[in-house]
Order: structure tokens, then C-alpha cells, then sequence
């Protein structure tokens, strides 16, 4: 997990995707995104600052942090 470029701590994570559909179309994509151990980001709870996870796969997701308990609100997509 980084802050721009500075490396925060190593963590684990739970990212699922759904997509809520009309009439067979994706019109939704809901993401949730948990991190563990939630100590690694709790000074980051309350602020603006952006922080980003790199997946195994190699991808990036951007996320604020939501919650003492280790929630987090993702931004944009994966990239």
C-alpha cells in the first residue's frame, strides 16, 4: 500500500466487484474494498489523502479510507 510514491505497509485485502443490471445491462458497478491489518491506515481516517493498493495481479486501485475497522472507498477502476 503506497501513499504516491512513499510505501506505507504490506496488507491484505478483500476487493469484490458486482454490477447491478436493467434488463440485462450493467448499468452499476459496486466495489468493496477491505484491508487488513486496518492499524496500517488508521492515521489516514478522516483525511483526504489518497492512498493505493497494488494488487497481486500487478494492478492499482486508488482508495480513501471510511472506517476504523479497515473499509475503504475506491476511486475509479482498476489500473
Amino acid at each position: 500500500m503506497f501513499k504516491g510514491e512513499e510505501f506505507i505497509a504490506d496488507v491484505q485485502y478483500d476487493r469484490r466487484t458486482s454490477w447491478e443490471y436493467d434488463h440485462g445491462t450493467p448499468t452499476v458497478q459496486n466495489v468493496f474494498l477491505a484491508v487488513s491489518p486496518a492499524g496500517g491506515i488508521t492515521p489516514y481516517f478522516g483525511t483526504m489523502d489518497k492512498l493505493t493498493l497494488h494488487l497481486d495481479d500487478g494492478k492499482k486501485q486508488d482508495f480513501y479510507v471510511s472506517s476504523l475497522g479497515g473499509r475503504c472507498r475506491p476511486t475509479g477502476g482498476l489500473y
